[in-house]
């Protein structure tokens, strides 16, 4: 790897933070923007709809199309970073994640509008890992903890903001305008991240400097594995697990992962290297993220669903109600942070899930008669207070514990955690949604009680993980 250092192009103190920072602004910043493109369309999906006189199945897969390109190419994007570059590659994927929301909005008819948003999800896939690598490569120490606090906010903030944003943009003006707002904030932010990851930082050694191969029969497995088993998830929630298709997709994704493992353990260069499983710590936190992600994904979609159907809010008001959670995410990863840094990661993060625990708990009392303030709003505060504790040690434990030169297929790993969780979520909490045909008040309450099942879950991994018989001190 080469060292790169700043001396004449910044020559104090306080121009050193300025550009410390507008790194920090180009990476958490895309972070940002790719999260809204995720749920950004999903309020204007209506609008949509008429708009292009669409029905609601083939609707379904303007946020569909963006997921399973997302999902599907997120760890051959981290391994593209880490044989490529990580600054290469993130430029490259905010380019494209500009010119596809220009074609996306703009777009005359379905088979346009889709190309488009599966192109998008392919640019957040370039950008996401290999931010995520860049952020773990070029800050240290109490640089690294501000930085990881900020990402994981805007994480964290990304699909609920978005439900927002998409709400807002769509009441001003239509559809297309979620779309394209990416064009403007796409444009600034890549003149940033040109301008200040050309500078080079000191002491920083984040890009390789050896050949490396790419891996591309392991990473067209990889890719065909993840973009079947986010379209069976995708697939499930609608159809159900028993559907033909479903279970086809499960069983492909399935016979695809056998073939990688079988493949990897043949190369000197793995795609999916052993030792990023071997430690106990990371892969503890690795599987309570995901299951993390379920719970999350469900209460903003399920959430929502009892909000405007049970309480009878729009889709504007409703996303306004999810925003607490949002606030008390943002004040704890910014503040409340700060008081308890002393505390070791691998308490932190426990004490944040039993919080989460106790608000998802709160909302299986929901029922017809049930209110905002008195049966949400405190679980919401609870939750977003519960996962602005968790959230930052569980990704700094996966990132900053993995081999240097495996910082991209790491970042890579942690986000398809998150974007499988987030689809299993969605499909497994259908179950009780959905269950013996009832209305939303009826069986919302049973969304919340299998979450909380989750939760369970991720506590009795976490603590196993890290704290059980053999757990490295």
């Amino acid at each position: 790897m080469s060292t790169e250092t700043v001396r004449d192009t910044v020559p104090d103190r306080g121009a050193r933070d300025r550009a410390w920072a507008l790194v920090l602004v180009a990476i958490v910043g895309a972070e940002f923007m790719l999260q809204l493109d995720g749920t950004i369309v999903n309020v204007a999906l209506p609008t949509l709809q008429d708009d292009l006189g669409l029905t609601a199945a083939s609707a379904s897969w303007v946020p569909n199309g963006f997921f399973l390109a997302f999902g599907g190419l997120l760890l051959l994007a981290g391994r593209l970073g880490d044989v490529l570059g990580h600054r290469r590659v993130f430029l490259s994927g905010i380019a494209l994640v500009v010119a596809a929301s220009l074609v996306a909005g703009l777009a005359p008819d379905l088979p346009v509008l889709l190309a488009g948003r599966v192109l998008q999800g392919a640019g957040a896939a370039l950008a996401g890992p290999t931010g995520l690598a860049l952020l773990a490569t070029l800050f240290e120490g109490a640089r690294r903890q501000r930085a990881f606090g900020l990402y994981s906010t805007v994480s964290g903030l990304g699909a609920s903001a978005g439900m927002v944003v998409g709400g807002v943009l769509t009441w001003v003006g239509d559809w297309r305008w979620s779309l394209l707002a990416n064009v403007p904030v796409g444009l600034v932010l890549l003149g940033v991240a040109v301008r200040v990851l050309g500078v080079r930082m000191r002491g920083v050694r984040d890009e390789t400097g050896r050949t490396r191969p790419l891996g591309v029969p392991s990473a067209v497995l990889v890719t065909g594995a993840l973009a079947t088993a986010v379209y069976a998830l995708v697939h499930a929630a609608g159809k159900g697990w028993g559907d033909a298709l479903t279970l086809t997709a499960l069983a492909v994704s399935a016979a695809l992962w056998t073939a990688l493992f079988a493949l990897d353990r043949r190369t000197g260069e793995p795609l999916l290297p052993v030792a990023l499983f071997a430690d106990r710590a990371r892969a503890g936190a690795v599987l309570s993220l995901l299951l993390l992600a379920a719970v999350l994904t469900g209460l903003l979609v399920y959430l929502v669903q009892y909000l405007q159907n049970v309480l009878r809010m729009n889709a504007l008001e409703s996303g306004l109600a999810i925003l607490p959670y949002g606030v008390a995410l943002l004040v704890t990863t910014q503040l409340l942070t700060r008081y308890v840094a002393r505390v070791g990661l691998k308490v932190r993060a426990p004490a944040g899930l039993v919080l989460v625990l106790a608000g998802t708990l709160w909302l299986t009392r929901l029922s017809g008669t049930g209110g905002y303030t008195a049966d949400v709003l405190p679980a919401l505060l609870a939750i977003g207070v519960g996962v602005g504790l968790a959230i930052i040690p569980m990704n700094m434990i996966v990132l900053t514990t993995a081999p240097p030169e495996y910082a991209g297929v790491t970042a890579g790993v942690l986000q398809t955690a998150l974007t499988i969780g987030g689809s299993l979520g969605l499909a497994v909490l259908l179950i009780p949604f959905t269950r013996d045909g009832k209305g939303v008040a009826d069986t919302v309450s049973g969304v919340f009680a299998w979450s909380s099942a989750a939760l369970v879950l991720a506590l009795a991994i976490q603590l196993l993980a890290w704290f059980g018989p053999g757990a490295r001190k």
